[in-house]
């Protein structure tokens, strides 16, 4: 069975922790924030501060595979800052392709514009470099999925960091369609709209409070609905780094496996080299 579907008992085995864990994590950010105004700092500290609250996610995938150990806040803090830097570069990189791919595909004269639901029609080019940028943004993200549960597993008071590349790209299958059916689910579902108009709300709301502006045309939000969405978006996650988890696990007990095969076989060619040099030399343990 893949372990995309494997992952799912663990899903809800995780959001119980990811409720939990998700507001502490927040709450640690916000001291944070106050230094994604300064200038080109800001955009590290930003993704750092988005990788740390993805690390959440991990983090409760594990506890609920029974790694329930004791957190290293520090050392989840660093990974973030050393993964915020990676993601920044990979980013301009993906950045570079999709504007060559959408340039050569407008220099060829490929295609014709592009209609997107919600918006006006588009350059073909601009869409097609679109896709790449979201389709390379999402592989990346899925290849790192089981370096960041390493980085999670390992950041505790006596955990070994193993890098930040760690089982770059296993399970890769399993972690894309775990990704990719959730965020379908989201849109075709109208699970994201929900949101989107929760959060169109909640800042209508606030910004009348505050200026005391009234509102001539207030969001209509069907509340049950937003909840649901809400749920199936946390669960979404947590189905995300529970098959990460289990990508990882297999991964780990990969290389062991080989690890202990080798040592094996090192000792057993030790043993016939010894028996090999007693077998040449027969008188040799007849002086003692």
């Amino acid at each position: 069975m893949p372990l995309f579907l494997r992952s799912l008992p663990l899903s809800f085995l995780t959001l119980w922790h990811y409720v939990f864990w998700l507001p502490l994590v927040l709450i640690i950010c916000i001291p944070f924030m106050l230094l994604a105004i300064l200038p080109l700092v800001g955009m590290v500290v930003l993704t750092a501060i988005a990788t740390f609250i993805s690390f959440a996610g991990f983090m409760s995938a594990l506890a609920a595979h029974g790694r329930d150990d004791e957190p290293a806040f520090g050392k989840l803090i660093g990974s973030s800052l050393l993964l915020s830097v990676i993601n920044i570069l990979v980013s301009i990189l993906v950045i570079v392709i999709a504007i060559a791919v959408g340039m050569a595909a407008e220099y060829l004269g490929i295609g014709t514009e592009v209609i997107v639901p919600g918006l006006e029609e588009i350059p073909f080019a601009t869409g097609v470099g679109a896709l790449v940028y979201v389709g390379l943004s999402s592989l990346f993200y899925c290849a790192m999925a089981v370096p960041m549960t390493a980085l999670a597993a390992a950041a505790t008071p006596r955990g070994r960091n193993p890098g930040p590349f760690y089982g770059f790209g296993a399970g890769l299958f399993s972690v894309g369609m775990a990704w990719a059916l959730w965020i379908a689910g989201l849109v075709l579902l109208g699970f994201f709209m929900a949101i989107a108009e929760g959060v169109g709300f909640g800042m209508q709301t606030a910004v009348s409070s505050m200026f005391g502006i009234p509102l001539e045309e207030q969001i209509k939000i069907d509340w049950w609905f937003l909840g649901l969405s809400v749920v199936y978006a946390l669960w979404g996650t947590c189905w995300f780094c529970a098959t990460a988890v289990l990508a990882w696990d297999r991964t780990v007990q990969r290389q062991t496996s080989v690890k202990t095969e080798v040592e094996t076989v090192a000792r057993l060619s030790a043993n016939d080299l010894r028996a090999l040099r007693e077998a040449r030399m027969p008188g040799r343990g007849d002086q003692h």
